[in-house]
């Protein structure tokens, strides 16, 4: 489940980056889009709800995954 969700965690922040790079190369600030952006990019594709979907289900696993390392991780006192 964590594999998952990092990599759904790794394709949005990959689309944002990209969206961050046009935005440097083209000189304009409007091109740059935030995690809302990098959905709605997804959509436009021909099976973009099923994208957003699978997306979104990697999403819910990385916040799963996320709150069980949280509840079981140990940090050794220093």
């Amino acid at each position: 489940m964590g594999r998952f969700g990092i990599a759904a965690r790794g394709i949005v922040f990959g689309i944002i980056g990209i969206f961050l790079m046009l935005a440097a190369i083209q000189s304009d600030g409007t091109q740059a889009r935030g995690l809302g952006g990098a959905l709605a990019v997804l959509t436009q594709h021909p099976f973009g709800l099923w994208l957003l979907g699978i997306v979104g289900l990697g999403l819910i696993a990385y916040g799963i995954y996320s709150g069980i390392e949280a509840r079981y991780r140990h940090i050794a006192n220093l």
